[in-house]
């Protein structure tokens, strides 16, 4: 192994939500850094037949309400223009346009699906991507929403589903469950929800759980992070009270604020990179967990499937049936540590390359460690830690980003799929409280980002309430 590998001792994992790659870094492409982004001629066509070009033109918030669909219906017909092709089929990629006119029932209103970001828009992810290493080739690991595709983050397996229902207790084992197995530690740390509170293996158990303000930031500060981090970002605009300020959603999710990610990804970013030690033995993996229904010319290749299960369609949901053999849309995916140099990585990896990477550092000798054969098989990227001393140099993130409270516009929202279903969740959960614990709260009465947002914090509160920094 390289010096790197063998000074590393965490590995630190931001997953966003909801962009493809193009969307988010397409533009950034240029013959000084040769990503496979976007020309700018780059169409796809509405029902009309009318020709849409892909636009660096996005802004940071208003362009995707409605919410782009990103079922398993919504993504392939975004692939295949159907989606009842065969995913033995090339996809086509196609579909994007008509696909978000589904939603929005309007033609023109369907083009913004088509706008991307100006690299000056995106200072923070860019200029990481660029100065370290950006992964061209990491696709989601289904063409699906956000908690199937959290789960392979989780689990190298989603257990057969596409869905987006609210249970997943049964996901077992899990990353966090095989590194205690073998006397590692892991943390999740969130701000405001997590579905991995569902899973059996880590409920109960407040050492798999952290706040990200109350104990992220400071063990990046005392240099005591475990071997294995998970960050999840904000989901919902709080408006705060008793005492703690207000917070704007920073997961990216649209049409949550972009810029509210970057400020995020800043400050994980200059927590590990401001302490030397933490630094220079730190990996840190900027990652997406899907598409969110944007723009990306790159198709989708084959892959295994993980544990033989598959999606049958029931007659009820639209979701096609699906053999996991083909991954998802393409997700933006940056590597970075003081070992790594500036570089790009045309590498196929999806979310289990997490795993498999992670159990290859620190797990190298352990007999039948995989979860499933999507890890067992996957790319694994820890190569790109060439570098026989660790970096020095400044790292530039031109202006960089400034957090922001939310609007009150933005607080009165309506609360988006996702985080309607993270509400669901947390009643789940709130149903396994003794009576008098409980809210008393309706979960369907809940329609303001505002109000999911206190309801998320004050279920977890309960949840969690002997982890550590509890009370996000």
């Amino acid at each position: 192994m390289s010096t790197g590998t063998d000074n590393l001792k965490h590995v630190v994992v931001l997953m966003m939500e909801n962009r493809s790659f193009d969307h988010m870094l397409g533009f950034a492409q240029s013959p000084a850094w040769a990503i496979d982004g976007l020309t700018g001629n780059e169409t796809n066509a509405d029902s009309a037949g009318s020709v849409v070009q892909v636009s660096n033109d996005a802004n940071y918030a208003g362009d995707l309400t409605p919410d782009p669909g990103h079922s398993g219906f919504d993504t392939l017909t975004q692939l295949y223009g159907d989606p009842n092709t065969s995913v033995v089929a090339n996809p086509t990629r196609n579909g994007f346009v008509r696909s978000y006119e589904g939603k929005t029932g309007n033609p023109l209103a369907a083009h913004r699906i088509m706008k991307c970001f100006s690299p000056q828009k995106l200072p923070v992810l860019t200029r990481l991507a660029q100065q370290f290493c950006v992964c061209d080739r990491w696709f989601s690991s289904l063409p699906g929403p956000t908690f199937p595709n959290r789960a392979f983050m989780h689990a190298a397996t989603s257990l057969g589903r596409v869905d987006m229902g609210i249970d997943w207790r049964n996901l077992s084992p899990t990353i966090y469950e095989r590194l205690a197995e073998n006397h590692l530690d892991s943390v999740i740390y969130y701000h405001d929800s997590t579905m991995a509170s569902t899973f059996d293996g880590l409920a109960g158990n407040p050492d798999f759980f952290g706040s990200f303000d109350d104990d992220f930031l400071p063990a990046c500060a005392a240099n005591d992070l475990p071997t294995y981090s998970f960050l999840e970002p904000r989901f919902a605009n709080d408006p705060g009270g008793d005492g703690q300020p207000a917070y704007s959603a920073s997961d990216q999710h649209p049409d949550h604020n972009v810029r509210e990610g970057e400020a995020l990804i800043q400050t994980v970013f200059k927590a590990i990179w401001g302490n030397v030690k933490l630094r220079n033995s730190t990996l840190l993996v900027i990652v997406y967990d899907e598409h969110g229904g944007t723009y990306d010319h790159v198709a989708p290749p084959t892959t295994v499937n993980p544990d033989g299960k598959v999606w049958t369609n029931d007659g009820v949901s639209r979701d096609p049936s699906f053999d996991f053999t083909r991954l998802g849309v393409r997700v933006p995916a940056v590597l970075i540590s003081p070992y790594i140099p500036a570089g790009i990585d045309h590498t196929v990896y999806d979310h289990s390359s997490i795993i498999a990477t992670t159990f290859k550092l620190f797990l190298p000798h352990v007999p039948n460690v995989n979860l499933t054969l999507r890890d067992k098989n996957a790319n694994t990227f820890e190569g790109n830690l060439t570098l026989a001393q660790p970096r020095t140099d400044p790292i530039d993130l031109g202006a960089g980003a400034l957090s922001q409270p939310p609007t009150a516009a933005e607080l009165a929202q309506p609360i988006n799929d996702h985080l309607k279903m993270l509400v669901q969740q947390a009643a789940m959960l709130e149903q396994s409280l003794p009576p008098d614990q409980r809210s008393g709260i309706d979960p369907n009465t809940i329609q303001t980002e505002a109000q999911a947002a206190s309801y998320l914090n004050a279920v977890n509160a309960e949840i969690h309430p002997n982890a550590p920094g509890s009370g996000n």
